[in-house]
């Protein structure tokens, strides 16, 4: 199951709060190829179709599938130090 820490969810939830979007969501999807991408994060009004819903703390969280079942076991969280979500893919060198 992909962990998603408490650190984390305060962020996106400022995210949500910030966005021009009303009554947003998070989406996580891969923004780079191969094994190992880098992700994006973005506020939107809905998840896309196929998308996997986590939910967590009263936020929606739409996944994109090959990133749902690449980051299973996985981790996201929130560096202050780095200001930026560190996501961790168990398979990933």
């Amino acid at each position: 199951m992909l962990e998603i820490t408490k650190t984390a969810v305060r962020q996106f939830k400022k995210l949500l709060t910030n966005s021009e979007v009303k009554d947003g969501v998070i989406r996580i999807y891969a923004s780079g190829g191969g094994c190992c991408p880098s992700y994006g994060i973005d506020v939107l009004k809905e998840g896309l179709k196929g998308d996997k819903l986590i939910e967590k703390d009263g936020i929606k969280i739409y996944v994109e599938p090959p990133v749902f079942y690449g980051l299973k076991n996985g981790k996201i969280s929130y560096s202050y130090l780095k200001k930026g979500f560190n996501v961790k893919q168990p398979s990933c060198c």
